[in-house]
């Protein structure tokens, strides 16, 4: 049974909170809107409107307050011995969605390391107005040690990073045995319900979980570029939300590198979204890519473009904010844009050194051919005398081909 939830906010819009609500499967019977220009240093809303609220719950009851915002420990405090109802501000609702989600080790690891880290500040609060001798409604009736409690925290959050650190190692070696067997990396990038998982399915022929909801992905999924010969791999990663505080980014690190560490980041919008919100998802997502993403080495993807009227004004607007290789507007609906996508990623991973060399027949001269097909766009002409090949490469490559060229007693036929 759905939870009936009431949201307090400063702000009129509230439209994403309403999303992330109804992601976390939960029921808003009705809105507060306090009109300040920042939160009471004590109660969020201010007194007056505390005391209007205590009325309003006592006539239409509800299980959960949503505050559109962050609460500080001691404005959390406050709000819930006052209203004797929980409260959960904007970031604690994207945590519970998160700790629903997560399915893999990794995810669920990082999305308890965010947790702690939350909690740490609130638990502090609650345990000094309960050595006051007011009632400690979050953690229970009865005493607790302070300095016993966090060094039951600080020890499980050591466990956390130790775990998590064999997973990035794990990570980072098999990044490291992808680039040596010449795959090329791609990642899925952008807000979170922006089509990114739609998006791989459809140019991967991968079957990852696609819901109209927010945060329906947390783990990574790696898959491959249908219709190509090179040996291309598309990321899947989490998705993003404006405002989080840096510890939750922090938390998600070993998820982001794949976008960090990827040769070429497809950062996908959602071009049917109002103006001021299509606008607004581009920036956040811009300030979280940037600086450790190139502008060199992204691809912006609008998304939805079926659901799209003014595409040209999406595009004009996108181009004004970053100077990317390219913009490209999809509909995995439809399959609208689709071959033009594939055909920039390959235009991006195009091989700029060419080499023509001879091969004798040989056995390691066969085993250098067979890598040649994976890492290079080749063409081969076999002779009586032995094999003719004509290739491009890229440039990381070249000097790997002419050391194993030199190995199997090859000759260059042309000197780039």
């Amino acid at each position: 049974m759905k939870r009936k939830t009431a949201i307090i906010t400063l702000d009129e819009n509230v439209s994403e909170l309403e999303e992330l609500a109804r992601s976390a499967d939960l029921e808003v019977v009705y809105e507060i809107i306090q009109r300040r220009n920042r939160p009471h240093p004590s109660s969020y809303i201010g007194k007056g409107k505390l005391t209007e609220l205590k009325e309003v719950l006592e006539l239409r009851k509800v299980d959960l307050i949503l505050i559109n915002g962050e609460l500080r420990p001691s404005q959390h405090y406050l709000l819930e011995c006052k209203l004797g109802v929980e409260c959960i501000d904007r970031i604690r609702l994207v945590l519970e969605i998160f700790t629903d989600r997560a399915s893999s080790r990794e995810a669920q690891l990082q999305v308890q390391r965010a947790k702690l880290r939350y909690e740490i500040p609130l638990i502090r609060e609650w345990i000094h107005n309960a050595k006051g001798g007011e009632h400690p409604g979050f953690l229970g009736t009865g005493e607790y040690e302070t300095g016993a409690y966090y060094e039951l925290i600080t020890r499980q959050l050591a466990r956390i990073e130790d775990e998590l650190a064999k997973l990035s190692d794990d990570r980072r070696l098999r990044r490291r045995r992808r680039t040596y067997q010449g795959f090329h990396t791609v990642a899925l990038a952008g807000y979170t319900n922006a089509g990114k998982s739609s998006l791989l399915n459809t140019i991967t022929n991968e079957r990852v979980l696609v819901e109209d909801r927010m945060f329906s992905t947390l783990s990574t999924t790696t898959s491959r570029l249908e219709g190509s010969r090179k040996q291309v791999l598309i990321t899947d990663t989490i998705g993003f939300l404006t405002d989080l505080p840096h510890y939750m980014i922090e938390s998600f690190k070993g998820t982001l590198d794949e976008i960090f560490f990827a040769d070429l980041v497809l950062l996908v919008i959602d071009a049917s979204d109002d103006e001021d919100i299509f606008l607004k998802k581009l920036q956040t997502s811009l300030e979280i890519l940037f600086p450790e993403v190139d502008v060199s080495s992204l691809i912006i993807v609008l998304s939805k473009s079926d659901q799209t009227l003014n595409l040209s004004d999406r595009i004009e607007k996108t181009r004004s904010f970053v100077p990317c290789n390219d913009v490209v507007t999809v509909s995995s609906l439809t399959g609208d844009g689709l071959d033009q996508l594939r055909q920039s990623i390959l235009e991006y991973f195009s091989y700029p050194i060419e080499m023509e060399f001879f091969l004798p027949h040989s056995s390691p001269a066969e085993s250098l051919i067979s890598w040649l097909y994976d890492s290079t766009e080749l063409e081969v002409r076999r002779t009586v005398e032995g094999t003719e090949i004509s290739l491009n490469c890229r440039e990381r490559d070249y000097d790997n081909i002419v050391r194993r060229l030199i190995e199997v007693g090859g000759q260059s036929l042309l000197i780039p």
